[in-house]
């Protein structure tokens, strides 16, 4: 699982590999022109990762083999793959402004993606590395987090004594 990010770059179409993940920082540019939310900068220390761009702006359909209907063609910012050992965190990171609706769906759109190409990955090298996959769904957000839509709210758990 040494050379995994590798396997990666190799195998996704390099329009798609993201030229801001370098060194030890990553910063994410949210792509529409009107956001308020415009970039986030994540340090990410010694750890090697590899960012995929999935909202560019280019003629490359995500995806081919669905309809054109826009309700199925919903899919993330960016796909960040990290290896830390012999595990692989897939984050998959949605930046919104003031309206957070949608993000989960379009999270979750992005974890299959990363799912396909974890599997075409196996197929290709033989390795079996979906057993030890983590996943986490982040949203960065210029929102209050208590605003946020398709968040879970804690219960205000107050007792009279």
């Amino acid at each position: 699982m040494n050379d995994l990010l590798q396997l990666f770059r190799e195998l996704i179409n390099p329009e798609f590999h993201y030229s801001h993940d370098k060194g030890n920082m990553i910063t994410l540019f949210e792509t529409e022109e009107t956001s308020s939310c415009k970039f986030v900068k994540l340090k990410k220390g010694h750890l090697k990762t590899f960012t995929v761009e999935l909202d560019k702006k280019n003629n490359i359909e995500i995806h081919p083999l669905l309809t054109h209907l826009e309700k199925f063609r919903i899919k993330c910012d960016y796909v960040i793959f990290c290896q830390k050992g012999n595990i692989l965190y897939v984050l998959v990171v949605e930046l919104k402004s003031d309206n957070s609706t949608g993000w989960t769906k379009q999270t979750r759109a992005g974890e299959m993606i990363a799912r396909y190409l974890i599997g075409m990955i196996e197929n290709y090298s033989g390795l079996n590395i979906a057993t030890s996959v983590k996943y986490r769904h982040i949203l960065f957000s210029t929102q209050n987090a208590n605003q946020l839509k398709g968040r879970k709210k804690k219960e205000n758990h107050r007792r009279a004594f």
